[in-house]
């Protein structure tokens, strides 16, 4: 399978490339960033950045797709799909600090439920953020992602400590009716 690259209006959803690394680095080096996600540390090293782009690069295409968000010619974040075995997508994704309340986390996600409604013809996507989290959810909501639970998960920034995570699903009707009042 070839690595999907999309595109947007403003911006380039492409594969990870080595020398992403760097400015990988910088933007999760930011609490602000960090201390919204789930997994990543913080202060996050060149050793995680090295490990992460290695397992991005030696997952297959159809269990995890990760695409670096690009805006004139620099990665501002990313955006990826982990599919469950029953081949349900979860997206998730980070934005570096400097690029909030720009739309380009919206316009992204946008892209990539269409490519999980039009391309691998999934009929719902799931995803979510910490109740603190307002812009993230806001995103989601933005793309018509429905809260459908709460659920306690840990921050490994904050030291692993327990947040409230709002879940949220969009499904294909819903998905459909929407682009068709927007048509």
């Amino acid at each position: 399978m070839e690595f999907p690259e999309l595109k947007t209006k403003r911006l380039a959803l492409r594969a990870l490339r080595e020398n992403d690394l760097t400015l990988i680095c910088d933007h999760l080096n930011n609490f602000e960033v960090t201390r919204m996600l789930s997994v990543v540390p913080y202060p996050y090293t060149k050793a995680d950045g090295e490990w992460w782009l290695s397992n991005c690069a030696n997952t297959p295409l159809t269990q995890e797709v990760n695409w670096a968000i690009e805006f004139e010619h620099r990665i501002v974040g990313v955006i990826s799909i982990h599919i469950s075995e029953e081949g349900v997508p979860l997206i998730g994704y980070w934005l570096a600090k400097p690029f909030w309340g720009k739309g380009f986390m919206s316009e992204a996600t946008a892209e990539v439920v269409r490519y999980c409604f039009e391309v691998l013809d999934s009929e719902r996507i799931t995803c979510g953020a910490f109740d603190e989290n307002h812009g993230s959810l806001r995103v989601q909501e933005k793309n018509g992602f429905q809260r459908t639970g709460l659920r306690r998960d840990k921050c490994r920034a904050r030291g692993n400590e327990a947040v409230t995570l709002i879940e949220t699903e969009l499904t294909r009707p819903l998905w459909e009716a929407m682009r068709a009042v927007v048509v």
